[in-house]
């Protein structure tokens, strides 16, 4: 084929030497078909040699980096490189190359600054399973909370075309964006704003982010951490905001009335407040997690490393869960009715559910005291009663804290000794009524 003009001159990778009028380049076998996946092959190689000898290609972020580092090298006196690149983008300026592009580009190239997105997606790789460097892996909600924090962050900086470097955050403009900005933002379930807690949380996400680039060397090597706040004054929970209760055993026989034995929502509800599990673990739990005669379910992941543990079913529930594996012979979940969100693993549809469903049950006069992870939160009040200890409760409910047991649950004197904790929490349920409408 005839060279382009852009590659004339330059070096030919495959050959190393410099690209003439014509390519030629042999493509190896007598197949057709291979043939044509050779040169497409090879043709996409040479559309990703011009760009590089185009403006675009010469000022991407990734040439940028490559400045970078060649210009923290340099020790001359003279800093040669650095006015290589100048005199570079002094002539690019000239041919109308766009100024916000170039401008960009320098920030990168001289140290001065690094895109937020950019540095975003390689921590978030950096921070995967397995990576080689030995990081803690991030959970996916994990990545997504702090995606939501860069997105608050970006929108306080009115960042629009997403230039803004993660130097361009001052200790100043982070405390504006904690104390100012956020507690501004308000949404149907916060009204009156961020809490201070999901605040808290945002502020922890980024530090812990700037934190890793600080350390990559992904920043400039004077900047600092604008995230490292003094020590905060104590904070009290806002006048006038309903606190978090208990459900009370009509408040329970109420509901499960309105949601029998046999549905995805009574089941999951019932082996909620039995067991002490988030309602989301139960509604995805795989069959081959729970035993076949409903004795008990193993969870292997969870929100926390507690999460992981082995819950004993009362034996007065034992027949709920095995009639609904009955129910779901082919199906690889006990409960398949409730969508999983891929990305995330989480079944989210059962928390929205349940909003609409006690709102219809109890009025909206229990939003903000009551909610589905209360039904988690009763139970451990009911075993508290029961006077299980605190150990066996943390261990059943996968809270941290002391616990009887570390390891996994295989010996059969462990077992027996929560299988019996949990018969304690179940006839303090019945003593008290929760179990009137079970």
């Amino acid at each position: 084929m005839v060279t382009p003009l852009e590659l004339i001159g330059s070096v030919n990778p495959w050959t190393g030497k410099p690209f003439g009028k014509e390519i030629k380049k042999g493509l190896q076998t007598r197949y057709l078909q291979e043939a044509r996946r050779s040169r497409d092959i090879a043709l996409g190689e040479i559309r990703k040699l011009v760009i590089a000898q185009s403006d675009s290609g010469k000022f991407s972020l990734d040439a940028a980096e490559e400045w970078r580092e060649a210009i923290r090298l340099d020790t001359s006196e003279e800093r040669g490189v650095s006015m290589v690149l100048s005199d570079r983008l002094e002539a690019a300026a000239a041919r109308d190359v766009p100024e916000e592009k170039l401008r960009g580009f320098g920030r990168v190239a001289f140290g001065r600054g690094y895109p937020i997105g950019k540095a975003l997606e390689r921590y978030v790789e950096e921070r995967g399973s397995n990576n080689r460097r030995g990081y803690k892996p991030l959970a996916t909600t994990t990545v997504n909370n702090l995606r939501t924090a860069v997105k608050h962050l970006r929108a306080f900086l009115k960042d629009k075309n997403e230039l803004a470097c993660l130097e361009d955050i001052t200790p100043a403009l982070a405390r504006r964006f904690r104390d100012e900005y956020l507690p501004s933002l308000t949404t149907t379930r916060s009204p009156q704003g961020m809490a201070y807690n999901t605040i808290a949380k945002n502020i922890t996400l980024l530090s812990q982010f700037w934190a890793w680039a600080l350390e990559r060397g992904v920043t400039h090597r004077h900047y600092k951490s604008p995230w490292l706040f003094a020590q905060s004054v104590p904070r009290a929970a806002r006048d006038g905001n309903p606190t978090r209760q208990d459900f009370s055993a009509e408040e329970i026989k109420a509901l499960l009335a309105k949601a029998p034995t046999g549905t995805r929502e009574g089941d999951v509800l019932r082996l909620a407040l039995v067991t002490g599990c988030r309602a989301d673990e139960i509604a995805s739990l795989k069959q081959a997690q729970v035993d076949p005669q409903g004795r008990h379910f193993s969870l292997i992941v969870g929100k926390t490393a507690n999460a992981v543990r082995f819950v004993p079913i009362p034996e007065g529930a034992q027949g709920l869960l095995r009639a609904r594996l009955e129910a779901n012979p082919e199906s690889e979940r006990a409960f398949p009715e409730w969508p999983v969100r891929a990305s995330v693993g989480k079944v989210y549809a059962l928390s929205q559910w349940f909003t609409r469903f006690r709102r219809d049950v109890l009025g909206d006069a229990s939003d903000g005291t009551l909610a589905l992870h209360s039904m988690r939160h009763t139970w451990r009040t009911v075993a508290r009663r029961a006077r299980v200890n605190e150990a066996d409760i943390n261990d059943l409910g996968g809270w941290a804290g002391p616990r009887s047991s570390n390891s996994a649950y295989d010996h059969g004197l462990l077992e027996e000794q929560l299988r019996e904790a949990q018969e304690k929490v179940w006839t303090e349920l019945a003593r008290a009524g929760y179990l009137k409408a079970f």
